[in-house]
């Protein structure tokens, strides 16, 4: 018994060092039970198997779907097959915390899964509410400030939080944030992958693709000929049709590649003193300029990975202040993940599995 002390103790003090201003550390000491070998074994057995029942799933869906879109109904019905109880009142992070805190109900939770949508790799989820969208900046500015609450101790022993949103995979920076507003006395495993869950599909009920991404002026298509030839130089080690892709925006056979398009706005406000010190541009060109020059606009362009050129771009100004906006539209190519061993069916989309999930 002592050994597993500390084991635990060593393993709680090794994450606590990138966590340290948000987990303290908690002396565990070893407990002497004066009785018979085979009663403390029958003790620890019937202990472990009340933690078991009392150990639950949940599943946060932090957005609803808008127009034809399904994505949340679909991960909803997914989630209500797998008797996962589902929370639908939580869109940031700050609320999936205080959800957890007063619901905890003396029921450890071995799982919690949270169905976000994404768009370019940056994750739809605000990290307070009303506040920045989820980033490890905007965790760590929470945090410090006091806005983000404490998680108590309501997770299981080997607990997961499992992000369902496309593209966090590679976000080391971020997820460790992440990992480390969920770390209590228990450790989590955050399980993200570099591609999109699609929630009941016609032939599955559960699969991952991989994404692929095309732009152009929103209401200024170049025509899907010519974006099929920008995909096929965009991504040259690809074997997909794009032409043929882009003319499917459903799966007709297990494994069929598919498309679809939603849009990107952006906005700015610039306040100016006076009329004199106002910008105006006669050319796109000049905008251009302008908008690279500037930290903020910069900085929102380089983190959404869009061409500048890819935006239809509007200026207008409404009193002291220049108004710039675009709206990019972006076509999305879902190509299924498949079984190496059986290239008909999908790769079984288990969390446990490296090759379609990164752990942290």
């Amino acid at each position: 018994m002592n050994t597993s002390i500390k084991i635990t103790a060593l393993a709680i003090t090794l994450i606590l060092t990138s966590c340290t201003e948000r987990v303290t550390e908690k002396n565990v000491e070893p407990q002497v039970l004066e009785t018979s070998d085979l009663a403390m074994s029958t003790s620890l057995a019937i202990a472990a198997d009340t933690v078991k029942e009392k150990e639950r799933s949940v599943v946060f869906i932090t957005g609803f779907d808008k127009g034809s879109k399904t994505y949340f109904s679909d991960a909803r019905a997914f989630f209500k097959e797998k008797d996962t109880e589902i929370v639908e009142t939580a869109y940031s992070l700050q609320e999936i915390i205080l959800w957890l805190n007063i619901n905890q109900n003396n029921k450890p939770i071995s799982e919690i899964h949270i169905v976000a949508n994404n768009k370019m790799n940056k994750i739809l989820l605000e990290t307070t509410v009303n506040g920045e969208g989820l980033s490890s900046k905007a965790i760590k500015k929470a945090v410090e400030s006091g806005e983000l609450p404490k998680l108590e101790n309501v997770l299981a022993k080997d607990a997961k939080v499992v992000l369902h949103s496309a593209g966090l995979g590679s976000q080391t920076e971020l997820i460790n944030e992440f990992k480390c507003v969920f770390t209590t006395d228990v450790i989590p495993s955050v399980i993200t992958s570099k591609s999109v869950s699609v929630f009941n599909g016609q032939f599955s009920e559960h699969f991952l693709a991989k994404p692929f991404y095309g732009f152009y002026p929103t209401a200024k298509s170049p025509g899907r000929v010519d974006l099929a030839k920008e995909f096929a130089r965009k991504y040259p080690e690809s074997e997909i049709e794009w032409l043929s892709a882009m003319n499917n925006d459903s799966e007709k056979f297990q494994g069929d590649i598919y498309s679809y398009k939603f849009n990107i706005p952006v906005k700015w406000e610039i306040a100016y003193a006076t009329d004199e010190e106002m910008p105006s541009f006669r050319t796109l060109e000049q905008m251009y300029t302008f908008m690279k020059d500037h930290d903020l606009i910069s900085k929102d362009l380089e983190e959404l990975e869009i061409p500048i050129e890819k935006f239809r771009w509007f200026q207008t100004v409404k009193d002291n202040k220049l108004v710039i906006e675009g709206k990019v539209t972006v076509v999305c190519v879902l190509e299924p993940v498949m079984s190496p061993a059986y290239p008909s069916e999908y790769m079984n989309p288990s969390i446990d599995n490296i090759r379609l999930y990164n752990r942290l």
